[in-house]
């Protein structure tokens, strides 16, 4: 065995991403409420860096802009439609839900106003505060005894003080308890009890004929009794625990007018981006002390690097949208069921892109239009294409939404089987297998065939 040490050259290729690279990646991957907090971060990190509000232009109403649009018009020169309220910051705040009122102030409201006593009071707030998410109280009054360190007669009367409030139900130990505290005035209570604690399995199986035959009832009473207990909250405490869904702000702007696809960014929702004037000069004044100019031509350069970046975003979102708008202007004529298969590799090989490029573009991007809000990556669906050119309806949008619409327009005393739906979507030139019809019907929320049957007067 010998060691030798040898000197020679070898000739490879390497991928390097730069920093400016990364950061173009990074800020193109960004839905635009993403991109608004971090440039407001990059900001405050960069002093170089100078962000301004926009002009907010006078937007013409809908019909006005069609009247004025023509072929010949360019997308730069089209605003997509908003409403009369032309102050973006305005308009987000004005969509952000107020902060809800929670169940132990609304409580404590109550208990001041029935002059409830102060040590009967504190025992009935303790209480809200061991209840859960639904409003119950999943603990036994003897156990909180104990760990309340107050007398058992004390926490029940407590209890009851709690059942006699608003929002009716709440502290209930189970949600059948809490709808049979909501329905303590009906006069059919007792027939609301036996359907909840004896026949929910039976109804949930859609066995209405057996539980009417079990309660001494017709179909109709039935029906009627069932109206009354789906106006009872299983969950009176919800509307204090539900988290308000977030305001999603679309990223693109879609419409089909006089013949074209007409795309417009949110340009409107980020600010003007700019360099320090001053803090340019100084770095390439002569005068400059060094350490400063060292100090602020990395920053310039950060900056710069940034803006570049922002104005690439727009250019390859823009003309992605473009793009895959235009494959989908069925959709822009006829809603969801037009929907036509399309892969992002084909979209990248219109566009001369890398298909990574595409789907950096669309990813967390938000497209409204005139058949509402969707997820810019809803309109791809390559996976009926199966070789073939897609046709409007064959995408899984598309034929979700035929789903949809044969189970809304069905007879509802005889619904159609999954197998029924196969048929019906293969007259319209749809062809899906039986088990993905169950698949759509489970994302759609639509119960199978005879969980949807209606019997008698039903609607």
């Amino acid at each position: 065995m010998s060691l030798e040490v040898r000197l020679g050259q070898r000739q490879e290729q390497r991928l390097a991403l730069l920093p400016q690279m990364l950061q173009s990646i990074e800020v193109l991957q960004m839905a635009t409420t993403d991109l608004l907090q971090f440039l407001e971060l990059e900001a405050e990190r960069n002093e170089t860096l100078e962000l301004s509000d926009r002009e907010q232009p006078e937007l013409p109403d809908v019909a006005q802009q069609e009247r004025a649009s023509s072929p010949d018009d360019g997308n730069d020169n089209w605003t997509p439609p908003r409403s009369d309220d032309t102050d973006g910051k305005r308009a987000f705040l004005e969509s952000v839900a107020d902060e809800a009122e929670s169940l132990i102030d609304f409580v404590r409201q109550q208990l001041a106003f029935r002059a409830v006593p102060t040590e009967l009071a504190d025992v009935v707030v303790r209480l809200v505060e061991n209840l859960d998410d639904r409003g119950l109280l999943p603990f036994s009054l003897v156990e909180l005894a104990g760990e309340f360190d107050v007398p058992l007669e004390l926490l029940e009367e407590a209890h009851d003080e709690l059942q006699c409030l608003e929002p009716r139900g709440i502290g209930a130990m189970d949600p059948i308890a809490a709808m049979l505290l909501q329905a303590a005035n009906d006069p059919d209570l007792a027939l609301i009890e036996s359907v909840l604690r004896d026949h929910l399995e039976a109804l949930e199986r859609n066995r209405l004929p057996d539980v009417a035959k079990a309660l001494d009832l017709s179909i109709d009473e039935l029906h009627e009794v069932l109206g009354r207990i789906k106006e009872l909250n299983p969950r009176p405490a919800a509307e204090f625990t539900d988290t308000p869904a977030q305001t999603v702000r679309p990223d693109v702007y879609v419409a089909y007018v006089d013949g074209r696809v007409r795309v417009s960014l949110d340009d409107a929702a980020l600010p003007g981006l700019g360099i320090d004037a001053e803090y340019a000069a100084l770095a390439s004044a002569a005068s400059t002390a060094a350490d400063v100019k060292e100090y602020l031509r990395p920053k310039l350069r950060t900056a710069r690097d940034l803006i570049t970046a922002i104005e690439q975003r727009r250019e390859t979102l823009l003309r992605v949208a473009q793009c895959v708008m235009e494959q989908q202007v069925q959709f822009l004529q006829r809603g969801r069921r037009a929907i036509v298969p399309l892969r992002m590799s084909e979209v990248a090989e219109r566009l001369e892109l890398h298909t990574s490029t595409v789907s950096r573009a669309i990813a967390g991007k938000h497209v409204a239009t005139t058949f509402g809000l969707f997820r810019l990556r809803d309109f791809f669906d390559g996976g009926r294409l199966n070789g073939e050119a897609g046709r409007a309806g064959q995408g899984r949008m598309g034929v979700a939404q035929q789903i949809a619409d044969l189970v809304a327009a069905e007879d509802k005393s005889t619904p159609l089987s999954d197998d029924d739906l196969v048929g019906a979507l293969a007259e319209r030139g749809v062809r899906v297998a039986r088990r993905t019809i169950a698949k759509y019907r489970k994302e759609l929320d639509i119960p199978s065939s005879y969980r949807r049957r209606r019997f008698g007067g039903e609607r």
